[in-house]
């Protein structure tokens, strides 16, 4: 785990800096970071991606690059941190409720999976879902190639032999 607590408010705005020196897509390239799904810090007018930021602040507090693991918690808690330290967070709620829910499901799954070794011969305590198959197409259906017409033989007008188009009536010779 990470030692948020090491990050103070000039961290944050060395990560700003550098985010308007490189530019956003730019600055989530070098340091390899996704972007954020919940929420954004403003600062000075601009939007930022929160999470790349809290990144490069650890990086700058402590001299070790944020991980995936750093993040585990989720995006509530950098959100929470940056408040702390007096950033405007912007939190789009529904995503972040998600998200909760997710990190919630990940950590009962762990716990799910070390009950699952403990459990006893013959026990099964979880299940699994069964991959979603698509239904074959039925046996006797034949696909059949349509005639391309690239490959029909031209047919011209009697009177100007000029070609015709596909009604068989000539636009020149009424």
């Amino acid at each position: 785990m990470s030692d948020w607590n090491r990050i103070d408010r000039s961290d944050v705005l060395a990560a700003i800096a550098e985010c308007d020196r490189l530019g956003p897509r730019e600055f989530l390239s070098r340091y390899r970071f996704g972007r954020a799904k919940a929420s954004t810090v403003w600062h000075g007018g601009h939007e930022y991606d929160s999470k790349a930021i809290l990144g490069l602040a650890l990086l700058n507090a402590t001299g070790r690059p944020a991980t995936k693991d750093d993040f585990s918690s989720g995006e509530g808690a950098a959100s929470r941190l940056l408040k702390g330290l007096g950033f405007d967070v912007v939190v789009d709620e529904e995503a972040m409720e998600a998200e909760e829910r997710a990190v919630a499901e990940r950590e009962l799954g762990a716990e799910a999976a070390s009950a699952t070794s403990s459990a006893p011969a013959g026990v099964r305590t979880t299940r699994k879902r069964a991959a979603a198959k698509k239904p074959a197409a039925p046996k006797h259906v034949k696909k059949v190639a349509r005639p391309d017409p690239a490959n029909q033989p031209t047919t011209l007008c009697p009177t100007c032999f000029m070609a015709l188009p596909l009604t068989g009536i000539c636009d020149n010779c009424d």
